[in-house]
C-alpha cells in the first residue's frame, strides 16, 4: 500500500503473473503454507473476486484486509462485492480506510463515510495513513479526529498503518491512540513497536494467480486469534503493551521517537537512534511499558517502549524462543527456506546489519534476527548477587577451563548449590563459572540455575 502508483501496480501484477504462468523465475516467491499463512490486503487492483476464488483463499490465509475507500469521495469499486464472499466463506477480514483527509475536520467526515459503507461483519478497522494531505491543522489532530471518530462509531478494534519514518513523523502523537500498529518495511522488521508487519509487496497467491502485499502477525504482542475476534474488551480500546521482558547487561538500540525519560525530562536527539547496555532493570507500568531500563551513559532510565533489544557482540550460543527463518543476506531480505523451530540451540556470530541499527546472529546457515525477543543466550553472562548456582543436571567440576576429561575433578548431582566467584568468557563465546573452591563449571543455563 506504500504510495502505490496504481497504473504502474496493475502491469506491475500483470507482468509478475505471465511470469508465474509460463514458469519464469521472478523474484522470490513466497507461497502460503498451512504453517505460514499469508496475510494479505486487497482492493480493486487484485478485480473482482469470484466465488471460486474466495473458498480457495479460504485455506491460505490468516485472515484479509480490504480496502473499503480512498478517502470520502472514492469508494473501491469491489469492496462490497469482496467482502460479501469473505462473509460467505468463512474468510476474517478487515477493511481499510486509505486517508485523503485535509483537516480534523474532514478526517471527521471521512471515519463516518468509511464506516458507513464498511461491511459489519469486519473485525477490525484500519486507518492507512501514508501520505499527507493536511492542510489545516496538525496531521497528529486530524488522526486523533479519525480515532475519536471512529471509537465513537464502534467498538471494533481500530489499527494505524503506515511506514516507518511517515508514522514518525506525521501521526507519532495519535497512533499511540490506537489498539494496534500495522507497519510496513520491505527490508527489514521496523524498529518501532508493532503488531503487524507488511514484510512485502511480493507475495504470490496461488488462488487469486497474482502477488499481493503481505504481512506477519508478531505473535508476540498479538496472536493471530486477536485479529479475528473482532471486539475489544469491555467495550474499550485495551493498551498493547511492548516487550518488557529485558536482563540487565543486553542492548537497546533507542528509537528516534523516543521523546521522554521515565521522569518525564526530555530525551535530547542526539541521545537518539544508538544503542546502550542496560545496567538495571525495573518493573512499572507507565504508557505502552511494563518495564523501565537504566542506562548509566545517559544516567537515566527509558521505558522499554522506547528500544528494541539486540544482541551485541560475540555471545556464542543462543536458545531460540520463537521460529526464525534463514536469510542469505544480512538485511534479512532474501529467504533461504530454511528456518529454525523455538527451542533450537544455534551457535553464530553477531554482525551489525547494513543499516546499522539493528543487529543479526550469523550460523553455519545463513543470517537470523538478533532481536532479544526471539532468543536467549544459552550461557549466564554475569553473576546474580547471591554469587550461587544450583544444578539442574549432573555435572563435573573441573580443574581446567578447558574442560577435558583428564580434568575432571568431582561430580555433582542435580539440584546441589554451588558457590561461584566469577563468570568467564572463552574466545568462541561460550562462558563457564569460577568456583569458590578454584574448579570450573559450565556457565550453560541448560545445567545450571542461578
Amino acid at each position: 500500500m506504500i504510495l502505490q502508483h496504481h497504473f504502474m501496480r496493475r502491469l506491475t501484477q500483470a507482468v509478475a503473473l505471465f511470469g508465474a504462468i509460463t514458469g519464469l523465475a521472478w523474484g522470490s516467491q513466497t507461497v502460503a503454507h498451512a504453517s505460514t499463512l499469508a496475510i494479505p490486503d486487497i482492493s480493486e487492483w487484485q478485480g473482482k473476486l469470484s466465488a471460486s476464488q474466495v473458498s480457495n483463499l479460504k485455506s491460505q490465509v490468516s485472515f484479509v484486509i480490504n480496502r473499503r475507500q480512498y478517502g470520502s469521495s472514492y469508494q473501491d469499486l469491489y469492496a462490497t462485492n469482496n467482502t460479501a464472499l469473505y462473509v460467505k466463506y468463512g474468510i476474517p477480514f478487515g477493511e481499510y480506510d486509505y486517508a485523503r483527509f485535509t483537516s480534523a475536520a474532514s478526517a471527521k467526515q471521512e471515519a463516518k463515510d468509511f464506516y458507513n459503507r464498511s461491511n459489519k461483519n469486519a473485525k477490525f478497522y484500519v486507518l492507512d495513513f501514508e501520505e499527507n494531505d493536511v492542510t489545516s491543522g496538525t496531521t497528529n489532530a486530524a488522526v486523533k479526529a479519525w480515532y475519536d471518530e471512529m471509537s465513537a462509531l464502534t467498538n471494533k478494534k481500530l489499527v494505524f498503518y503506515s511506514y516507518q519514518s511517515f508514522a514518525t513523523s506525521y501521526a507519532n502523537t495519535a497512533r499511540q491512540n490506537f489498539d494496534a500498529q500495522w507497519i510496513a518495511n520491505y527490508s527489514s522488521q521496523p524498529t518501532i513497536s508493532l503488531a503487524l508487519w507488511q514484510y512485502t509487496d511480493h507475495n504470490y497467491l496461488s488462488a487469486l494467480s497474482e502477488y499481493t502485499d503481505n504481512s506477519k502477525a508478531i505473535t508476540s504482542v498479538h496472536p493471530v486469534s486477536w485479529w479475528t475476534d473482532g471486539v475489544t474488551t469491555a467495550l474499550s480500546h485495551t493498551t498493547t503493551y511492548a516487550y518488557s521482558s529485558y536482563k540487565k547487561g543486553q542492548h537497546i538500540y533507542l528509537h528516534n521517537n523516543a521523546t521522554k525519560y521515565v521522569d518525564s525530562t526530555a530525551i535530547p536527539t542526539s541521545a537518539r537512534q544508538k544503542f546502550y547496555k542496560i545496567s538495571k532493570v525495573k518493573s512499572l507500568t507507565q504508557s505502552k511499558s511494563k518495564q523501565a531500563l537504566y542506562i548509566s551513559e545517559l544516567g537515566k532510565w527509558v521505558l522499554s517502549q522506547d528500544g528494541t533489544g539486540y544482541w551485541y557482540g560475540q555471545h556464542g550460543s543462543f536458545n531460540l524462543k520463537h521460529k526464525l527463518y534463514i536469510y542469505s543476506d544480512s538485511s534479512l531480505t532474501k529467504k533461504t527456506g530454511s528456518y529454525y523451530v523455538s527451542g533450537d540451540k544455534v551457535t553464530g556470530k553477531v554482525v551489525k546489519a547494513p543499516s546499522g541499527k539493528s543487529y543479526r546472529i550469523k550460523t553455519s546457515l545463513g543470517y537470523i534476527s538478533g532481536n532479544t525477543q526471539y532468543s536467549d543466550h544459552a550461557y549466564y553472562e554475569s553473576l546474580n548477587s547471591s554469587k550461587q548456582l544450583t544444578t539442574k543436571k549432573a555435572l563435573y567440576e573441573y580443574t581446567g577451563s578447558g574442560f577435558k576429561k583428564s580434568q575432571r575433578a568431582t561430580k555433582v548431582a542435580k539440584g546441589k548449590t554451588l558457590t561461584v566467584t566469577a563468570v568467564k568468557k572463552r574466545s568462541t563465546g561460550s562462558r563457564y563459572f569460577v568456583l569458590s573452591n578454584g574448579h570450573y563449571v559450565t556457565a550453560l543455563q541448560s545445567y545450571v540455575q542461578e
